[in-house]
């Protein structure tokens, strides 16, 4: 007599949900900190070549 065991009980979909979004604010804000940082470093070099190119980033300044 061999006794089958009672199936796994079915996975709840809102732990499931919860974690698909974690892992998509993780990728978001990993990739904003990067750019961000990157982004940081670009400006810097031009400033020490003496290339400053900020207005190209926010427009000409009438001042």
């Amino acid at each position: 007599m061999n006794r089958a065991e009672p199936p796994p009980p079915p996975r709840k979909p809102g732990k499931a949900a919860v974690l698909v979004l974690l892992v998509i604010a993780a990728i978001i804000l990993i990739i904003f900190f990067a750019r961000n940082i990157w982004h940081g470093e670009e400006l810097q070099e031009n400033q020490e070549a003496g290339n400053n190119v900020a207005e190209n980033y926010q427009g000409q300044s009438n001042y």
